[in-house]
Parts: structure tokens; sequence; C-alpha cells
């Protein structure tokens, strides 16, 4: 429920023009805590790089099958939990696409 209220708040405050839509992307992140990233557009991709820069948010590369993740700075465990879940998650669909048939 705590989502759908920050997400509220969020779009009221850009309707109000009090936050830019860039402002918003960042703060949905922060609200979110951590946000695994497999394709963005490169406006919003360019307004959560310079939040990166800015020290808003923390960011771990894309690394083999570990995801891209952008985070908010006090939570990298957490950012580094929910990655490694989404390897796991990732190896065990492969596990099931590439097993050997079981012979009978």
């Amino acid at each position: 429920m705590d989502n759908q209220n920050n997400l509220e708040h969020t779009l009221d405050m850009v309707e109000q023009k009090k936050m830019t839509i860039d402002e918003a992307n960042v703060q949905m992140v922060r609200d979110e805590r951590v946000r695994v990233v497999y394709k963005l557009p490169a406006s919003v991709r360019k307004a959560l790089n310079q939040a990166v820069k800015n020290g808003t948010l923390g960011h771990l590369k894309k690394d083999g099958v570990m995801p891209e993740v952008y985070y908010h700075p006090n939570f990298k465990y957490m950012a580094l939990e929910i990655r490694e879940q989404a390897v796991y998650r990732t190896i065990q669909a492969l596990k099931k696409v590439c097993a050997s048939p079981t012979i009978e």
C-alpha cells in the first residue's frame, strides 16, 4: 500500500509542477529502495545516472547475468540481495529450458 501512496504523491507533485519528470523517476527509485533495470528509455537513464553522480542514488552495473540495479544509497545491502535473487531466478529458468529429458 505504501508504494501506491508514494506513486500517487509523486504524480501529484508532478501535476502541481513542484517536481520534474526526471526528479519523479529518481524519487520513485528512492521510494522503492531498489529497482532492477533491464531496459530504460535514454531520458530516464540519463536522469538516474545524474542522480548517481549527485549521490542521490546508488548504482550497480550489469555484470554477466547479474542485472543492472539503481538503489537508495542507504540500502546497498538490499540491492545486492535482490540482484542475487534475480540471478538465481534466471539460473532456475535456464535449467528448466536446458535440462536434458529423462530417459525411461
